[in-house]
């Protein structure tokens, strides 16, 4: 009988694996590159399946892995389990011509101290290794992620292991253009509850268009220069029922309303299909017109991921919304105007 093929998803912490992301912060805010996995009487039950993991690697190649890894630990500690991946892929995508990737558990083992017991599962980019055997460098994966990514910032949400094919996906969320400011990321506090910044939404160009419309549908006196923004806003809200509808009609069921968490994505609905995504831009207006303006970094994001990504538009969204779905390819073919230019002196 043919084994069932299983998928064991590995949450890991929000900041603890990420890339092209730039610290505006005076000091800290470092990626940790490791997840608790077991402190005190509490375990993290999903990450905890890692251990029905194939370690994937020689006696030997771990015994020097090990010994590597706690030549540099400044406390006393075992690594008992170590994690080689040769096979790797991003959403969904493998990658090829890369070397391995490793992740271990590492546990505290000094009796004097309070944190004794603890484990984590640590991933460091850093951690690289060779033997006659095998060929490890986190940081060329890493690096090679970020390339299949067109070298966008991203953030690792989790890895996931399939036991038919022996791939590690990392499930990445992209979260904004290389070089996007950590603040604009993540809240700059510790502890749990929403870590993403949600005080910044996209400035509004396009009144002059909208205001009749606007004003014919909700009352005169009902929207000005004063509430526009607050309008459009919960216009958006609506928009984002329609397509939350309309995806649901088109059998899609992973749908993640990536805007809710944070409002400066690239793209507002992520759409998974297995582990592949494809990514969704809402636009909306109160006219009937099929027009929408996109900002320089989103129209970049769409082509750049050309085959995933695509625009819908909602129409007359104040009276009796209309559907339209643009490809990559479509809004090349549409005529196009420039709004506004960046002048800059240099020299």
């Amino acid at each position: 009988m043919e084994e069932k093929r299983v998928i064991i998803r590995l949450p890991i912490d929000i900041k603890s694996l990420y890339a092209n992301i730039k610290n505006d912060n005076q000091s800290g805010h470092t990626a940790t590159v490791a997840t608790p996995l077991r402190q005190g009487g509490s375990i993290h039950e999903e990450l905890a399946r890692i251990v029905e993991i194939p370690e994937g690697v020689s006696q030997y190649t771990k015994e020097e892995l090990a010994t590597q890894i706690l030549s540099k630990s400044r406390a006393e500690a075992i690594i008992p389990k170590i994690f080689v991946f040769k096979h790797v892929a991003v959403n969904g995508v493998e990658l090829d011509e890369i070397p391995c990737f490793c992740m271990y558990i590492r546990e505290e083992t000094d009796l004097s101290n309070v944190h004794c017991g603890r484990q984590k599962v640590h991933y460091p980019p850093s951690l690289n290794y060779s033997d006659v055997d095998i060929e490890i460098d986190n940081k060329k994966v890493m690096t090679a992620i970020s390339n299949q990514l067109h070298d966008y910032a991203f953030i690792v949400e989790a890895f996931e292991y399939d036991t038919d094919s022996d791939i590690l996906n990392f499930d990445v969320l992209v979260v904004g253009e290389n070089g996007i400011p950590y603040s604009k990321v993540f809240l700059n506090k510790k502890g749990t509850g929403n870590k993403f910044t949600a005080a910044f939404t996209e400035s509004v160009e396009n009144y002059d268009t909208e205001i009749i419309a606007l004003r014919e549908n909700l009352g005169f006196d009902a929207v000005g220069p004063e509430n526009y923004q607050e309008v459009q806003a919960n216009n958006k809200e609506i928009a984002y029922g329609v397509v939350i509808k309309e995806l649901q009609m088109n059998g899609k069921k992973d749908i993640r309303c990536l805007a809710n968490d944070y409002p400066y994505s690239l793209y507002d609905f992520e759409v998974r299909d297995g582990q592949k995504k494809e990514y969704i831009i809402v636009r909306h207006t109160a006219t009937k017109l099929s027009y929408f303006i996109l900002p320089y970094g989103k129209i970049k994001f769409c082509m750049d991921f050309q085959s995933a990504v695509k625009v819908v538009l909602i129409k007359d969204i104040n009276a009796a919304p209309k559907v339209e779905w643009f490809a990559a390819d479509d809004i090349n073919m549409m005529n196009k105007s420039i709004n506004s230019v960046v002048y800059e002196k240099r020299g």
